[in-house]
């Protein structure tokens, strides 16, 4: 008796849409009113001397197709859990965002995040606030090029289901008078890196992390099952570098480039690493290259000058 009700059930027409939830949804709309829009760029192309660093910036407005009472999981740069119709990511990147960034800004408040980037806008050198440690279900944030300064908030580390990292800020922002920096400081270093044991990316170009001593640099082995790629180009590092960072048994991308003061030697032995691209140019490295180097089988790319 059941069955002709079950294939009924069956022939109904499946959506994999969902609504908006509404408290995401005026969130989003009180985040994209607190902003303004520049569209004075259209795109940016950047490739700098080291080849697997590269930027294509199409600027595109995308807050415009943000309109009350439309469900904003059809937004441009949303994306909503098909089910619950909270919204998991939120891609600005490239947006013509330009004004600050508040402590109280409803971008704090989407607790369901796993992705967040809001990369090349323009937030007029705003810190980076203590709220963000409040989106615990991040696994990827993008705040590179933003105009974003001041210190890095210890709650940072709360963050700890992060794969990707990135707040770098480098080469496109130097000579400019807005140019804005981000600091961290050896106790946020340290809880991040404890803390977010599966990071898999992390880039923190133009960073200021000279308060970061090499000791607090080697805290990187808590991440040798999981790091891939680690970039700390001009970050004011300086001592020796433990040469056990650079055999992190996962490591594919290592750049320490443009650390003046940071030394160190290339491992002489038990290198046989899946490293594709090193840089360790404008550095205080010194010593013979050994032979090790030739263990690096994925090795393609390589900078010392």
């Amino acid at each position: 008796l059941l069955l002709p009700y079950f294939i009924f059930l069956l022939s109904l027409p499946f959506s994999s849409s969902s609504f908006c939830n509404h408290h995401d949804s005026s969130a989003l709309l009180l985040f994209k009113n607190s902003l303004a829009l520049n569209t004075s760029h259209h795109y940016y192309w950047f490739v700098d001397h080291y080849p697997w660093l590269h930027v294509y910036c199409s600027f595109s407005s995308k807050t415009e197709s943000w309109k009350n009472g439309t469900d904003c999981c059809e937004w441009d740069g949303v994306t909503c859990d098909i089910i619950s119709g909270h919204v998991i990511g939120l891609d600005l990147s490239c947006s013509n965002l330009q004004g600050q960034l508040h402590p109280n800004s409803t971008i704090f408040s989407l607790r369901h995040l796993q992705q967040l980037n809001l990369a090349y806008n323009d937030f007029s050198g705003s810190s980076l606030y203590s709220a963000i440690g409040d989106l615990v279900n991040l696994m990827h944030l993008n705040l590179s090029y933003s105009q974003i300064s001041g210190d890095i908030p210890s709650t940072i580390s709360h963050l700890s289901k992060l794969l990707s990292l990135d707040l770098g800020c480098l080469y496109l922002t130097i000579g400019d008078p807005n140019y804005a920096r981000m600091r961290v400081d050896r106790y946020t270093w340290k809880k991040l890196i404890q803390n977010a044991t599966n990071l898999r990316e992390l880039y923190l170009d133009d960073v200021d992390m000279s308060s970061i001593g090499v000791s607090s640099l080697s805290l990187l082995t808590n991440l040798s099952s999981s790091l891939i790629s680690l970039s700390l180009v001009s970050t004011e590092l300086q001592g020796n570098l433990w040469s056990h960072i650079l055999s992190l048994p996962n490591l594919q991308m290592l750049d320490l480039s443009f650390n003046k003061d940071l030394g160190g030697e290339l491992p002489k032995s038990n290198w046989s690493t899946p490293l594709s691209n090193l840089a360790l140019s404008h550095t205080a490295f010194s010593g013979n290259i050994p032979d090790s180097i030739g263990h690096l089988k994925s090795l393609n790319t390589l900078y010392l000058w």
